[in-house]
């Protein structure tokens, strides 16, 4: 078992080899998971981002990009336009990753769909259809969609009938042969288990169609990793092997001199004395919880009861709990199984999302060190290669937009996987 191919990708300097194909990218955020394609061969000559700051740090780094600002409704013909602008070559790639709000597992309102606010996601996650117009103009070769595993099976409501997405994206898309899959990132040696839908999209005079149907062949790469390995796969890489391996410089969340090491990017929140004892006092390596602690703080009795939130023999506070004051008494934060918890060190990492600061998130606790990961690790764990100039970001003074960048993205590492076998089967398709 090795984590080398990954981190070798990380580190290695941006390939200076000229992309031989073309692509667009809607919904592009920083460009982190379109640099997969483009270190695969595939050359930006559009992309287009609704917010300015994100599309300021993405132009920085794709400056032989053309970047549109803005919302992509209503856009197509600019998008072409500016497609053809800039060559007369056939678009080989259309990639779009449109927000997912509304049917991300971790939105704090599923199971709540007929709510205003779902309502109003419902109509953001209807973005993913904005790749019809532009894929009528510009006729890609090939379509690439990401997006959360629900949009495979949530039906919404068109012309008065329940569909898929996907359902839609086949009658727009009629010229193409349309795959959809489901892709765990974990399966690639990435150590994050990360589960997305993943729709490609080939027209039907592509000649590599007829070997991949024949076969039944999905094209997206073949798995090197497994939970449990066979067949000539590797196990998953945990976090924890991932962590000792990349040597990172100790942090701990008791001060803001302690929270920052010496990388701009390696530094996490600090906390006040509560929320400091509430991580420290979880067992290194338990994959336990903030709400496993047992031992008053105060008197120092065990075995607490896991729902009180004063101790029974003092009436003390138990502050090494997630609790807040309402009216002046406290109360135990209600939570997942999963929040306040240190990640389990055998396993990769969970999914990594834009809340990755939030200790009450899911499994955001580092496995051993008292805090959370570092924006650094963050990226790293989602595969963003350390020459990715982050300038633009750092001059915004927030390391939330920074989180928020890397915790949307697709891990580059596989999208440049993805980019190779895609470069493949157009290279088995006439030109």
């Amino acid at each position: 078992m090795s984590i080398h191919p990954v981190r070798d990708f990380i580190l290695q300097d941006r390939p200076t080899d000229a992309p031989h194909r073309t692509a667009v990218s809607l919904f592009s955020g920083g460009g982190l998971s379109d640099l997969g394609y483009e270190m695969a061969g595939f050359r930006f000559v559009v992309q287009v981002e609704n917010d300015q700051r994100r599309s300021a740090i993405g132009a920085e780094n794709f400056p032989a990009s053309q970047w549109l600002t803005g919302d992509v409704r209503d856009r197509a013909n600019e998008i072409a336009a500016a497609y053809r602008q800039t060559t007369s070559r056939r678009l080989d790639l259309l990639v779009a990753t449109p927000p997912c709000q509304g049917m991300s597992s971790s939105n704090p309102s599923r199971g709540k769909r007929q709510t205003p606010q779902s309502k109003a996601l419902e109509e953001k996650n209807r973005l993913l259809l904005e790749v019809i117009p532009v894929a009528r103009l510009l006729k890609p070769r090939v379509i690439v969609i990401e997006n959360v595993r629900q949009v495979l099976t949530l039906e919404v409501e068109y012309d008065g009938e329940k569909v898929t997405a996907v359902d839609l994206l086949r009658g727009g898309l009629s010229e193409y042969e349309v795959f959809p899959s489901v892709v765990n990132v974990a399966d690639y040696g990435v150590p994050q288990v990360r589960k997305r839908a993943l729709v490609v999209a080939i027209r039907k005079n592509e000649t590599c169609l007829e070997g991949m149907l024949s076969q039944k062949r999905l094209p997206v790469p073949y798995p090197t990793h497994a939970e449990q390995s066979s067949n000539g796969t590797q196990p998953w890489i945990s976090i924890r092997e991932w962590l000792e391996a990349m040597a990172y410089e100790p942090l701990d969340a008791r001060s803001k001199e302690a929270a920052r090491g010496t990388h701009p990017l390696h530094l996490v929140p600090a906390y006040g004395p509560d929320r400091y004892r509430q991580v420290s006092e979880i067992p290194a390596y338990s994959g336990r919880s903030a709400y496993d602690n047992d031992k008053c703080p105060a008197c120092g009795r065990q075995g607490v009861g896991v729902d009180l939130v004063v101790c029974p023999n003092c009436g003390g506070v138990m502050c090494n709990r997630p609790f807040v004051e309402r009216d002046g008494q406290p109360s135990l934060i209600r939570g997942f199984k999963s929040s306040y918890r240190r990640m389990s060190p055998g396993r990769p990492a969970y999914t990594i999302t834009t809340n990755s600061s939030h200790i009450g998130s899911d499994f955001k606790i580092h496995p051993w060190e008292n805090r959370v990961l570092s924006i650094l690790e963050c990226a790293d764990l989602q595969t963003v290669p350390r020459f990715y100039d982050w300038t633009k970001a750092k001059a915004e003074r927030t390391v939330y937009l920074i989180r928020n960048l890397i915790g949307e993205a697709f891990p580059t590492y596989f999208t440049y996987l993805h980019g190779q076998v895609l470069d493949k089967l157009l290279s088995d398709s006439a030109p």
